[in-house]
């Protein structure tokens, strides 16, 4: 009765999963009305005619012909307007602001520091994150992974952003900087995750913060980006101060040791050169392949629509700024093309960077697959018969299995030079193709079963110089190292 414009979402249930938008009307006319249904309505208005938001959407206005009508509505806005509505609105106003004080990040902090840091630290307990808790996937899960593989008996505590689902069963879940969440990292043995927790909590001495990192480097990163070399003292202090809280920090190569650790500062201490414990599946499946002298697809395929005489293909670009808040990233190339010339013979994966996503056209079906809502990455590497790839840690890892790599780097120049640079030439090192036209990436997949010989040599130094701690017992190693001590 009070709002006269209603705004209108459309549904859409796909596979179980359900997308709420607003309609766009853009150049489409309006016409007609609706016959208003809710009695109260029908007391302020006679019918709803279509309307244009002011963004443009779509949306319905209560519209009213009859005198009685037109007096119910003066008198509602009279008493919105007026003294009670002024009562009720300010209210509603006090309250709303109260919650927003309340869940403060400044009285999150607060309540993180004075509050649950005072309450006693419970031992056994583990916070595991992935990617600020966007995924279930990487090396904190192959720690978990291990250690109830080891039957160890702990309380398996891993932190969400957005929705829970496809995190395991069994564990306590908890929403990133919520107060649960806070309460969960203060009272933790153990932090273990990939990326970092919230930068402003400082660490209780007697946790111990277990930092997997995310892939070797080759962007600048940490203090050797310009960003941060531009910052005051102060403002390096306190990154400092975050980095300062790792306890221990894995390490896959001496390169790790040499950008890595130097960018961030690390003592040598804190370095544990066990490898990534979420390689060690791909390490495995090379040796297995190599005793075998044969792959073994898995059931993943399958569970894609993949063919068995069909080659797969996983595109798996860095991340990029463009496409605003949403993170949209517009690929390279024409999909449409790619399907049509390659389709009968290989089957695209496209796996988007987890702060982008990718639209795929309807026509690229069952040829072109997007696979970015899966959390964890390392079973599409093991299925995938050749990477494509830019400037993603993803290289570093995919070498392990010994497989083509092509590097289309469309945007080399602007990346690597007018961006926050690089520790070493990608020309000189890549072991595969580069690429930087649309054209040569297509001459590039035409010849791609020959690059499985010709760039053998140049995987083999490539994993020797950036792969040498990763020998497929890294997460058993930390969890013996660490973890051990709780068998059942």
């Amino acid at each position: 009765m009070v709002d006269t414009i209603w705004d209108v979402r459309l549904r859409l249930d796909v596979d179980g999963v359900r997308t709420t938008s607003r309609l766009t009307v853009a150049d489409t006319g309006l016409s007609g009305g609706l016959p208003v249904r809710p009695r109260l309505s029908r007391m302020v208005a006679d019918r709803l005619e279509p309307h244009v938001s002011a963004k443009g959407h779509l949306a319905f206005r209560l519209v009213s012909e009859n005198r009685n009508a037109e007096r119910v509505q003066e008198l509602i806005t009279r008493g919105v307007r007026g003294r009670p509505g002024t009562l009720a609105k300010t209210g509603y106003r006090k309250a709303k602001e109260l919650r927003k004080k309340v869940t403060s990040g400044d009285n999150k902090l607060r309540a993180y520091h004075e509050v649950f840091s005072r309450l006693p630290v419970k031992k056994r307990t583990v916070v595991f994150e992935s990617h600020l808790g966007k995924q279930f996937s990487d090396s904190p899960r192959a720690i978990y992974e291990e250690m109830r593989r080891q039957g160890l008996e702990f309380e398996a505590i891993w932190s969400y952003a957005g929705s829970p689902k496809d995190f395991p069963k069994g564990v306590t879940l908890v929403k990133r900087w919520s107060l649960p969440y806070l309460k969960a990292l203060a009272q933790a043995e153990f932090w273990v995750d990939n990326q970092s927790y919230p930068l402003k909590l400082t660490k209780r001495p007697e946790t111990t913060y277990l930092q997997t990192w995310h892939g070797s480097a080759l962007k600048n990163m940490g203090f050797d980006q310009p960003s941060l070399k531009a910052q005051t003292r102060q403002q390096q202090a306190e990154q400092q101060r975050s980095l300062d809280r790792f306890d221990r920090f894995l390490i896959r190569s001496e390169h790790d040791v040499h950008t890595l650790a130097k960018a961030f500062r690390l003592k040598e201490k804190t370095l544990l050169r066990v490898g990534y414990p979420r390689n060690d599946a791909l390490v495995r499946a090379r040796q297995r392949e190599a005793a075998l002298g044969a792959r073994e697809r898995g059931p993943l395929a399958a569970e894609l629509g993949i063919a068995e005489d069909k080659t797969v293909l996983l595109y798996a670009p860095t991340f990029r700024k463009a496409g605003g808040r949403h993170g949209r990233f517009e690929l390279p190339f024409d999909v449409e093309r790619f399907a049509d010339q390659f389709g009968d013979r290989y089957v695209l994966l496209v796996r988007s960077h987890y702060l982008n996503h990718v639209v795929l056209p309807p026509t690229v079906q069952g040829r072109v697959i997007d696979v970015s809502a899966r959390h964890d990455v390392t079973p599409l590497l093991e299925l995938a018969d050749g990477l494509i790839t830019d400037y993603s840690s993803v290289m570093f890892d995919y070498a392990l299995l010994d497989r083509p790599l092509v590097f289309f780097t469309y945007d080399y120049d602007e990346y690597v030079h007018e961006g926050r640079g690089t520790y070493f030439d990608l020309l000189e090192h890549a072991p595969g193709p580069v690429v930087r036209t649309e054209d040569a990436f297509h001459d590039a997949i035409k010849s791609f079963e020959s690059q499985a010989l010709e760039y053998a040599k140049s995987r083999k130094e490539f994993v020797a110089k950036f792969g040498e701690y990763d020998q497929g017992n890294a997460a058993q190693s930390i969890v013996d190292q660490f973890f051990a001590q709780w068998s059942r």
